[in-house]
């Protein structure tokens, strides 16, 4: 009777225990990361389990031998992985997009290119018209400040990627120190119980979040404990049992770099998926876009102001440089202990060189290759000038170096009256010309020779060409079709040369209606260098983005429908089902009602029993 009771009574406690599993089923059916519960049954061991009883045999009922997890570790394994795959892709996606927007519309370079070039159409037709010399320069600074907003909205997205990217780090410290406490927990855990299979949840949950921000390789002990290393086997470790290393992220010139460790001890983590491999992508691009954008503004200035300066302007003086592109930059040394906020402007004119502001707690140094100043601010060295505002530190130090070309071109200080529209020199056949010789020049083709304009240009016998000067001094003479070499100037003649012709050289003078300059500057519009015109390279600017965004867009759909398989399978295998879980509990409710009821009976009988004997 009393065994009877007692396996009666191990059956009631056992599936009381599983349908109390089976309920926390029911009640996390929705709770993301969840894993199903399962129970394992034995027979309850008979006898005293002594130090020498190894396998106690069964017969004294059933007992709760262990809560497991119905997980399949590949597919979980392989979640994480599609996980990182879709972050990084994402991530990418997401600033690209901005990328794009920063370099089009209404902020693209192609509107305020052809708006100069319409006005330089307009100034060719007109080249003395003071309206239209003024639009010109006002077109040429809005171009200037386009490239300036450009150029800035760059520089925004990487600082905004660098924030993102330290939010993450630090977000990745927080995950890996909770990860190493569940470690630190399972190990005390028992092995089966309810407790671990709750812990090794929440350790699941944390490697998700992990594989999201960067691709690990995951390793279990035999309590379950999670091992971490970035990015495979061969990598730093993350997570070692319960005690987890600090990470830290660096912007490099190929994005970004993770590190893992304490400080000076610290290893390189190779970046494969997660927001950080979508985030050095991301930078990596958007600094192959300053590139490009820088080189277009350099091509541009350089273009411009080599043409404006071989013109002449209305009062008859040589053109000068149109744009400005070389402007200080000053960075903060980061041991700096003070808030002090540093300006630095360039004389118009001067070189820059590469400079350091350093402070004594007293007085500033300002230096350079040359030389070094020092005093009180402003310093003055080399057209650099450098002042400052709020508080400096004993040993501060500043660097002052040039700052990138598309964020500091601008229009030189001109007024309208010195736009070079007219061609240096001018050439006028002799009225007497038989022939229909061209005549072509070039400014400085040659290095200059000392000699006074008017110059002549003679067709000789045989096609022979010579080069003289106002007083009669042959400077150059050579087969016609050949470059002639005159006062910083070239000339060659071309087509009918009979011979006697002649033409006659001269240097523009004020207030000169010719267009020679103007013509050579619109013509800057459809002559292509190495990457094309200047609207070549802006599309291939934009383009080299776009494509980009295009590809990782494509990329980004196809790993989400990956994930999402994945998930959905993994949710089949590894998730709550309410019909499953009815027909289990109708099972263990069964069991648990016949334990009952053979207690029931057996005190029934005990019952009877008494009566019997009274």
């Amino acid at each position: 009777m009393t065994d009877m009771l007692s396996i009666a009574q191990s059956g009631v406690r056992a599936y009381a225990r599983a349908l109390d599993v089976l309920a926390d089923n029911v009640a996390n059916a929705a709770t993301p990361g969840h894993v199903r519960r399962t129970t394992t049954l034995a027979p309850a061991p008979t006898g005293s389990n002594g130090p020498l009883e190894l396998a106690p045999a069964g017969g004294n009922g059933v007992r709760l031998e262990s809560i497991g997890r119905a997980l399949d570790a590949l597919q979980a394994d392989t979640l994480r992985r599609a996980e990182g795959d879709v972050a990084a892709l994402e991530a990418t996606r997401r600033w690209l997009g901005s990328i794009q927007s920063s370099l089009t519309g209404s902020a693209g370079l192609d509107e305020p290119l052809s708006d100069l070039f319409g006005s330089l159409s307009d100034l060719a037709s007109d080249p003395t018209n003071p309206a239209l010399r003024q639009t010109f320069l006002a077109r040429a600074t809005s171009l200037a400040e386009r490239f300036n907003r450009s150029a800035a909205e760059l520089q925004r997205l990487q600082d905004d990627m660098a924030k993102e990217a330290d939010v993450e780090v630090r977000n990745l410290n927080g995950l890996a120190r909770g990860l190493a406490e569940v470690n630190a927990q399972l190990r005390r855990a028992a092995t089966g119980s309810g407790t671990a299979a709750g812990l090794a949840d929440e350790r699941d949950r944390l490697l998700a979040q992990i594989s999201a921000i960067v691709a690990v390789d995951v390793r279990f002990d035999a309590r379950g404990q999670a091992n971490v290393r970035i990015p495979d086997s061969a990598g730093p470790a993350l997570v070692d049992g319960g005690s987890a290393s600090p990470a830290r992220i660096l912007p490099v010139a190929t994005g970004f770099e993770l590190r893992i460790g304490p400080s000076g001890n610290d290893e390189p983590a190779t970046l494969l998926s997660g927001v950080f491999a979508g985030l050095a992508a991301a930078r990596t691009l958007t600094l192959e876009a300053q590139e490009r954008l820088d080189h277009l503004a350099t091509n541009l200035a350089g273009d411009f102001n080599r043409l404006h300066q071989q013109g002449v302007d209305l009062s008859g003086a040589d053109g000068e440089p149109l744009f400005r592109l070389t402007a200080p930059r000053v960075e903060a040394a980061a041991a700096n202990g003070a808030d002090a906020r540093l300006s630095a402007s360039l004389a118009d004119g001067s070189a820059l060189l590469p400079s350091e502001l350093s402070f004594n707690g007293t007085d500033w140094t300002l230096s350079n290759a040359n030389g070094s100043v020092t005093g009180g601010l402003p310093l003055t060295l080399d057209g650099l000038t450098v002042s400052a505002a709020g508080n400096a530190g004993n040993g501060d130090v500043y660097r002052i170096g040039a700052a990138r070309p598309a964020s500091t071109i601008a229009l030189r200080a001109l007024s309208p009256q010195q736009v070079a529209t007219s061609a240096r020199w001018l050439s006028e056949p002799a009225a007497g010309n038989a022939g229909s010789a061209k005549v072509e020049l070039q400014v400085d083709s040659a290095a200059a020779i000392p000699t006074t304009p008017p110059y002549t240009v003679t067709i000789l016998t045989g096609g022979q060409v010579e080069l003289r000067d106002d007083a009669g001094t042959l400077l150059a003479s050579g087969p016609a079709g050949g470059w002639l070499a005159g006062d910083g100037f070239g000339v060659r003649l071309s087509g009918s040369l009979p011979e006697g012709d002649s033409f006659r050289i001269e240097r523009a003078g004020a207030d000169e209606g010719n267009n020679g300059n103007a013509s050579a500057l619109l013509a800057l519009r459809d002559r292509g260098g190495p990457a094309g015109t200047y609207g070549d390279a802006q599309d291939s600017l934009v383009s080299a983005i776009s494509v980009a965004l295009a590809e990782t867009r494509s990329r980004a759909d196809v790993a989400t429908r990956n994930r999402n398989g994945i998930a959905e399978s993994l949710q089949q295998s590894s998730g709550v089902d309410l019909n499953t879980e009815a027909a289990e509990m109708l099972r263990l409710q069964q069991a648990y009602q016949a334990n009952a009821r053979i207690i029931q009976a057996a005190r029934e009988t005990f019952e009877a029993i008494l009566a019997a004997g009274r």
